[in-house]
């Protein structure tokens, strides 16, 4: 089963990278442009070059995927950078959840640090 995992890079997200793989899943990740060194097996994982407010990278990262795992997530924000809860959490997961409607995706999993 290939599955969409936005927020991949942090540090949840290398350790569902390894259990997605390891129980013959293909993450394909949304990964925003510089991130990439940070993608645990990137040979074993699909990657899309974008951010959480790129409503077209996020379509092509959920395209032809069964389940969606969105783990952006915040421990502290750097607002004069556009690093909020507001934006990252909420605002994103809506966006994500919207367009996972719109295309038929099944199954969206939230894990929140809030």
């Amino acid at each position: 089963m290939k599955v969409a995992l936005i927020g991949g890079t942090g540090y949840v997200g290398s350790y569902i990278i390894d259990e997605l793989i390891k129980n013959e899943h293909v993450p394909r990740l949304l990964v925003r442009k510089g991130s990439e060194h940070k993608v645990t097996q990137p040979d074993k994982c699909e990657i899309v070059i974008g951010d959480i407010e790129d409503e077209d990278a996020i379509k092509k990262t959920l395209t032809e995927c069964e389940a969606i795992i969105y783990l952006i997530a915040l421990i502290r924000e750097f607002s004069q950078k556009g690093l909020t809860n507001e934006k990252l959490q909420f605002r994103g997961s809506e966006r994500v959840s919207k367009i996972a409607e719109a295309i038929g995706t099944k199954r969206f999993i939230l894990m929140s640090a809030l």
